[in-house]
């Protein structure tokens, strides 16, 4: 298993695509001229200082002049993360043995090696969450030692410090060590836990103003969800298709309703518990406080992509390891878990190989097919300005262009930064005039973004009422303004062309880009 996950991530730094927008976004904070500049910029940047930071010295010794040199470091924290995963297991289980399922149902993960490479804090913060599941579990089951303290108080501060949700599952691992410590009457362990708990909860204390003014913002990042639709995802993450993640969900509930009917299988099933002990009663308050507070957070916030559910899914892994740990003894356990373990990776294999060769954007190419069609009289326009920032990193034409809508700058894109605009009822008008303007004096212009051209027929797009508090709904605007741009060409250009970019491989939908171009005009 490990020696196919490097090979994967060997594959992510080989085919090394372009920085898409929330990595440029790292390096413009991690690269920022000023003090005061760097600050504000974590803002809006959802993470702590610490990997910005390990990116500036990165770059600052040189390492930053290419796309592939920065990928480097996020290939070096990629593989990192596996020997995180590998040091941790072998502090759980002292005749160590072999982290199987956290190898094979985390690092496995597209969604793992996805965040664990790219130019952002999560393969970091992972690197982090792991090493401190394995020293809190060493604090609380061997004999106490003063470097084991204090590498740990080192690992939970530099967990927290990564990412904001590790304090979360930082917090459940040692609520789950002091209860268990508590149990075991053993005191001294129980102080030393919560003081390493105590640091990491202080040292976030200097991120307060940020966090308060990063909560305004998630107004404008979240999505109504339900339980329902949420438990699935966290499932397939990438994975497997809806209706192959309910067919898991009712195998499972139905294998755990026929283990608590049968009373056979239910009196081996509670044997098996409490023959666990308290290393099982370990695993399990650290998932189940883990995913009470992980899922309070997300829900309560709006927030709910896979990424932040990295953190829960490694304590989850390690638990399941630690379970087995307990029962390894038991040859039908042992071989459930070989052959679990290896179909788990299996089924990954496919997503992830796949992952390896993916192009994580192609903005890139339609930057240099732009700079060398447009003139300087041209227009050009990036419908969206979320992807505005990958653009102009890699745009080196002449012709002038705007995003949609034209915010201040493009160094970071969340929506926050168009929010005055989704206030105002002619937010684009200027950029629909100087549509009108370019074609009625003969110029060309470019539309960089994605769209059908059966979309240049349609009806022209209804205003949308003023939203308010946490109803903010920024692609709602998107797709108005860029239904107001398409419906002013399909009524008034004469001739539209796409061009086509070059490059054969497969590119992430999330920024995949078209260039359209138009010219002349009629009324």
């Amino acid at each position: 298993m490990t020696l196919f996950l490097i090979v994967v991530h060997t594959r992510l730094l080989l085919h090394t695509s372009p920085l898409w927008r929330d990595e440029v976004n790292s390096v413009y904070v991690a690269t920022a001229p000023s003090l005061k500049e760097f600050l504000n910029s974590l803002v809006l940047d959802p993470f702590p200082i610490l990997f910005v930071a390990v990116l500036r010295i990165w770059v600052g010794l040189g390492f930053g002049s290419s796309d592939f040199d920065l990928r480097v470091l996020g290939f070096l924290i990629g593989t990192a993360l596996l020997g995180a995963i590998w040091v941790s297991c072998r502090m759980i289980d002292k005749e160590r043995w072999a982290p199987l399922w956290p190898l094979a149902l985390f690092a496995f993960s597209p969604g793992t090696l996805f965040e664990g490479d790219s130019l952002r804090a999560y393969g970091l913060g992972l690197i982090w969450i792991v090493m401190s599941f394995g020293l809190v579990w060493r604090l609380t089951f061997r004999p106490w030692r003063l470097g084991t303290a204090i590498a740990a108080a080192i690992v939970g501060l530099l967990a927290v410090q990564s990412l904001y949700l590790n304090s979360l599952i930082l917090f459940a691992t040692c609520f789950a060590g002091i209860l268990v410590s508590l149990r075991r009457r053993q005191w001294w362990p129980a102080v030393v836990i919560l003081s390493v708990g105590l640091i990491a909860a202080l040292s976030l204390l200097p991120y307060a103003w940020i966090m308060r003014s990063a909560y305004e913002h998630l107004a404008l990042q979240s999505e109504p969800r339900t339980i329902s639709g949420e438990i699935p995802s966290l499932i397939s993450s990438q994975l497997f298709s809806r209706s192959s993640v309910m067919l898991v969900c009712i195998l499972v509930f139905s294998c755990g309703l026929i283990t608590v009917s049968v009373p056979r299988l239910r009196q081996s099933l509670f044997a098996s518990i409490k023959g666990g002990g308290d290393p099982l009663l370990f695993a399990v308050i650290v998932v189940l406080v883990g995913a009470i507070m992980t899922f309070g957070f997300l829900f309560g916030s709006g927030l709910h992509s896979s990424r932040y559910r990295r953190p829960l899914m490694a304590a989850t892994s390690l638990s399941i390891h630690v379970a087995y740990t307990t029962r390894r003894k038991n040859i039908g356990l042992t071989l459930a878990n070989l052959i679990g373990s290896a179909l788990t990776a299996a089924a990954f294999v496919p997503g992830s190989y796949h992952l390896s060769e993916l192009r994580r954007t192609n903005c890139d190419l339609a930057a240099g097919v732009v700079a060398k069609s447009a003139g300087q009289d041209d227009l050009v326009i990036v419908t969206r300005f979320t992807h505005a920032p990958t653009f102009q990193r890699y745009y080196h034409g002449v012709a002038p262009w705007t995003s949609v809508p034209a915010v201040g700058d493009h160094l970071q894109h969340r929506g926050y930064l168009a929010r005055a605009e989704m206030m105002n009822p002619d937010a684009i008008q200027d950029i629909l005039l100087r549509i009108e303007s370019k074609l009625k004096a003969r110029h060309k212009v470019f539309l960089v973004g994605r769209f059908r051209l059966s979309e240049l027929h349609q009806l022209p797009p209804v205003a949308i009422a003023p939203q308010s508090g946490r109803a903010w709904r920024p692609d709602d605007y998107l797709n108005l303004w860029h239904s107001q741009i398409v419906n002013l060409l399909s009524q008034h250009a004469v001739r539209v062309a796409k061009i086509a970019l070059n490059g054969t491989e497969q590119v992430d939908v999330r920024e995949k880009e078209e260039v359209f171009v138009f010219s002349g005009w009629k009324d």
